[in-house]
């Protein structure tokens, strides 16, 4: 594994950056309408609890990355077998990512440009920041994410006299099922996908600390969902949310006199670089801890073609992209997101119990 440290605060960042990442784009609470605030808030509590469960998996694991992990608690031939799935699903998120970018681009800003051009310029810029290894990752991410919220508030200055307070009420209108239903979708995009960073828990450098910035993490996330939500729904209306493919592109536009759309870019760009980037540095290291290479930078060009060949083939067109997003995602991430991690964690708990009392005896 790569000798590198990074902070807490660093890891904050890139939790953060991550967590924002393209799920401005997706909008897993969209079938919610109104109540989407209570969709936010049930699925950010769950949220927040999931990612506990992977620091403790991690805490109750020192110093073991995820393979390891796998391997001390499932057994070799297992472990190996799991950890390469977990590669296909760290690469198939990052092709998901990639694609939810360059249609977002291509449909909004940059029409005339072709979608492997968009997508091949960015991932030139990751691929060389993954190269550089996870402490320049953390770097870039102390400088790039606070910029994100502050956007979000200058987006939400201008849109200060449009509003209608009203827009999110009759509260639970049509029942409590499509909010549980879109709490579902937000716990799994975008907390559960945070499995990635059992790859890059064990760099931090004060592991007393990993709970708490996770937990921060989560819940600064989801309130700044909560304050987007809200911003969106009191300009445009619940109907038209609905309606709407990529709302925050709309809500930034409305200004009249004022083109905040390169902001708005800028954010996602952001939140979906640093997204990639884990998900990338996650697959070329558990690849490498699997294969017993001594340098995961051999996978991640390779991975990261595949990703961008993956990323353009994936989707035949927008309309693919939303309904697999909506419809497969959030069942299909199960297994990795809530099963194995759990077991996991039941099986860490036993481990740790059983040297508890064996200690005890000796004594």
């Amino acid at each position: 594994m790569e000798k590198a440290r990074i902070s807490s605060l660093q890891l904050f960042m890139l939790m953060t950056g991550f967590l924002f990442g393209s799920t401005l784009i997706i909008n897993p609470i969209i079938n919610a309408k109104n109540d989407g605030w209570l969709a936010i808030i049930i699925g950010g509590i769950g949220g927040t609890l999931l990612l506990w469960v992977y620091a403790t998996i991690a805490l109750l694991n020192p110093s073991k990355n995820f393979v390891e992990i796998l391997r001390s608690r499932l057994g070799k031939v297992l472990g190996n077998l799991l950890a390469l799935l977990y590669v296909w699903y760290f690469t198939h998120l990052a092709s998901l990512v990639f694609r939810n970018f360059g249609s977002f681009i291509t449909t909004t800003t940059y029409l005339y440009t072709p979608l492997e051009v968009i997508i091949t310029i960015f991932a030139i810029v990751i691929v060389y920041a993954v190269n550089s290894g996870i402490e320049v990752v953390g770097r870039v991410s102390e400088l790039l994410v606070p910029v994100i919220p502050v956007i979000a508030v200058l987006i939400s200055i201008s849109l200060v006299t449009i509003h209608d307070f009203t827009a999110f009420l009759p509260v639970l209108e049509n029942g409590i099922q499509p909010v549980i239903k879109a709490a579902y979708a937000f716990l799994t995009f975008p907390f559960g996908e945070t499995i990635s960073f059992l790859m890059i828990f064990p760099h931090l450098n004060k592991r007393k600390n990993l709970r708490r910035v996770s937990a921060l993490s989560a819940l600064s996330v989801t309130g700044l969902f909560l304050f987007i939500f809200f911003r969106d729904i009191t300009a445009l209306g619940s109907h038209f949310i609905y309606q709407a493919t990529f709302v925050p592109h709309i809500t930034s536009v409305l200004i009249p006199g004022i083109n905040l759309e390169p902001l708005l870019d800028v954010n996602l760009l952001i939140g979906g670089g640093i997204k990639i980037a884990i998900c990338l540095y996650a697959a070329s290291t558990m690849l490498a801890n699997i294969i017993g290479a001594d340098d995961y930078r051999k996978f991640t060009t390779s991975l990261l073609t595949f990703c961008v060949v993956l990323s353009i083939w994936i989707y035949e067109n927008i309309f693919e992209m939303f309904n697999w997003a909506e419809k497969v995602w959030p069942y299909y991430s199960i297994p990795f997101q809530i099963f194995i991690p759990l077991i996991l964690l039941v099986l860490s708990l036993i481990k740790k119990n059983k040297t508890t009392l064996t200690d005890s005896a000796e004594q």
